[in-house]
């Protein structure tokens, strides 16, 4: 009878114990949230710390330059000034937004081991993490739009440059308002040595996966189904299928050449971008769905990664697929072999006076040291004494008016 006595004793103890924590726990996301910041808490081994560290040092700074010189570049050259290159300034700013706000607080945190920066900038952090994604699918469902129109029907609706600069606004209202449930969800944690850590996944409760799965719908599947079906439709009314069955090739096309490699380059960005967003919106839902367990540290950083890679792969994208993003790169850092005073180029918008001493972009320069007539910008643009060389005019020549 004192055995099962006992026994009984330490039942009523232990239910006592139990049921004294579980009014403790009035979240119930504690036990799970806990048991994830234990896992992020948990310090890597050297070797991680410094590919983390080298990765982020590499690419803070390129995509800061890249973006920059997109900006730069377009700014200048008058060349690039369409309602497109609108489009690529605006996702251009996104990214650098992105490498101001995200990466140089990311790596001080890799670095320091802890999050030192306040409660303030984890939330600006994980907003500026929803608001590039938001920003960029939506401009480029804005971009489609305008070549949709542009090739298919150049003469029914043009987008301007005043409705691309508002069709932005509106993408980057919708991306803000989308984003700023962040500065809720969001917040600083502390483990077991009172250590603080900004949360990185929406706490698993049906909030959180009601928000996060509201932004893979509305940031990812809408847009990419959009731009889906405009594409599909320049597809076809560029690769129109030939006569006798052979399908699929070129012929009495009436869209010019410049125009289908420019959408040939936005399709390729478009799709790189999608695919390297994809992988964070997976995982935060990953983690919501799992209630918070197993969470590996290592998946997220490479969620990390690559969501930053796509800021760094647009403007390496554009070099090597635009010969006049190419050309105004050259321009920029005064690396053309053309000569004529930047003050006085067409392609310039505008010059200092640092920049007039330099030469850029109309004229060959003279490399042999036995010329020693100079060579006036102008004689470039002057066909007539090229025309009067022929002793009979040719049928097909350009008349002399010409430019």
């Amino acid at each position: 009878m004192n055995v099962i006595s006992n026994c009984f004793r330490n039942f009523q103890r232990t239910s006592r114990d139990t049921m004294n924590l579980s009014t403790e726990l009035t979240d119930p996301s504690d036990v799970t949230m806990t048991s994830s910041i234990s896992t992020i808490t948990s310090k890597p081994p050297l070797t991680s710390y410094i590919v983390e560290t080298v990765t982020l040092s590499v690419m803070w700074p390129m995509a800061l330059f890249g973006n920059a010189l997109v900006c730069v570049v377009i700014h200048r050259s008058r060349r690039l000034q369409s309602t497109t290159n609108y489009f690529v300034v605006s996702l251009s700013a996104t990214d650098l937004a992105m490498a101001l706000l995200c990466m140089p607080f990311i790596l001080g945190r890799v670095i320091s081991g802890q999050w030192m920066f306040g409660t303030l900038m984890c939330k600006m952090i994980r907003f500026v993490q929803y608001l590039a994604p938001g920003c960029t699918m939506f401009v480029f469902v804005a971009v489609s739009v305008d070549r949709f129109y542009t090739i298919i029907y150049p003469l029914s609706f043009k987008v301007t440059r005043q409705r691309a600069k508002q069709l932005i606004f509106v993408s980057s209202l919708a991306a803000v308002i989308i984003a700023s449930p962040c500065f809720y969800l969001y917040d600083i944690k502390y483990a077991d040595d009172d250590v603080e850590w900004c949360q990185t996944y929406v706490e698993p409760t049906w909030g959180g996966i009601f928000y996060v799965g509201f932004m893979f719908i509305v940031v990812w599947i809408l847009p990419l189904c959009v731009m889906l079906v405009v594409y599909i439709k320049i597809f076809k009314y560029i690769w129109r299928s030939g006569i006798g069955g052979r399908t699929f090739q070129r012929t009495f096309n009436p869209v010019p050449r410049p125009k289908v490699k420019i959408v040939k380059m936005i399709m390729v960005v478009t799709l790189m971008t999608v695919c390297l967003i994809l992988p964070f919106f997976v995982v935060q839902l990953w983690y919501c769905s799992r209630g918070g367990h197993d969470v590996n540290q290592s998946v997220y950083i490479g969620v990390v990664w690559t969501y930053f890679t796509s800021a760094v792969a647009k403007p390496t994208m554009y070099i090597c697929y635009n010969s006049n993003f190419r050309r105004g790169c050259k321009e920029v850092f005064c690396m053309s072999t053309m000569k004529c005073y930047r003050g006085n180029a067409y392609t310039i918008t505008t010059a200092s006076k640092l920049s007039r001493k330099n030469y850029v972009g109309v004229a060959e320069t003279v490399t042999s040291t036995d010329v020693v007539t100079t060579r006036s910008p102008s004689r470039t643009f002057n066909r007539s004494a090229a025309l009067d060389k022929y002793s009979w005019p040719l049928a097909n020549s350009m008349p002399s008016t010409y430019l």
